[in-house]
């Protein structure tokens, strides 16, 4: 039996630690807004069926103007308004993808434009053998466990711990089921992957990239920058 693959872009964020006017997804990288970028990645490759962006209601305009009328994206069919929260708007984009609860669907941050194909594709084969999976990567870092933020109280093992990316691939019934379950447990989680765990679900790390980072910074826009220089990308 084959499977379809989706991608559902959270986009909705509002950027308060960026310091800017525009929005962190809008923000231009090289003249590019950095929110394209990231479609690029799933436009151009050839197992992703359709493209659902959950954005920010008052960034509509902003959204129809310097992304979607502007690049022309094939899979981009559909765009859906978030919510206050993180998992409000996946919920809300993976409600555009009822009847489909055997496939899978890939939910990236908006903010992550150097996905490259390599690592989108090791999600997509993985996904093929598991219905859970995340792209991480592992620490190199000592790390300092804190309770205060003032002092230590313990160094974790640095071998048992990655830090997890996107995307983050999941059959869609399986996260439908751990959205639900979050919503009744009154739960809100950082990322998708730890409302599947809730489930007692087994989720499966893929190998992601340093480059993968998520724009927070005026910093990750620079590093951002030079890296599609070094890329060779307009």
């Amino acid at each position: 039996m084959s499977y379809r693959f989706y991608a559902l872009v959270v986009a909705g964020g509002t950027g308060e630690r960026m310091n800017s006017t525009i929005p962190k997804q809008y923000l231009p990288l090289l003249g590019k807004p950095v929110l394209a970028y990231t479609l690029d990645v799933f436009e151009a490759c050839s197992e992703i069926e359709e493209i659902i962006v959950v954005i920010h209601p008052h960034h509509e305009d902003l959204f129809l103007r310097q992304v979607f009328k502007r690049y022309h994206y094939e899979k981009v069919r559909k765009y859906v308004f978030g919510g206050k929260r993180r998992q409000d708007s996946v919920y809300r984009g993976l409600l555009e993808l009822r009847g489909r609860e055997e496939d899978f669907v890939l939910v990236h941050d908006g903010v992550r434009p150097l996905l490259d194909q390599r690592t989108l594709k090791r999600c997509i084969e993985e996904l093929k053998e598991h219905e859970a999976v995340c792209c991480a990567i592992p620490c190199v870092d000592t790390l300092k466990m804190t309770e205060n933020g003032k002092s230590i109280q313990g160094t974790l093992d640095r071998h048992k711990v990655w830090r997890a990316q996107t995307p983050q691939g999941f059959r869609v019934k399986l996260l439908w089921e751990a959205l639900e379950r979050a919503f009744q447990d009154d739960f809100c989680g950082t990322d998708d992957s730890v409302l599947v765990e809730r489930l007692g679900q087994p989720v499966y790390l893929v190998l992601g990239s340093e480059d993968n980072l998520k724009i927070t910074t005026p910093q990750d826009v620079i590093f951002a920058e030079e890296r599609l220089r070094w890329r060779g990308r307009p």
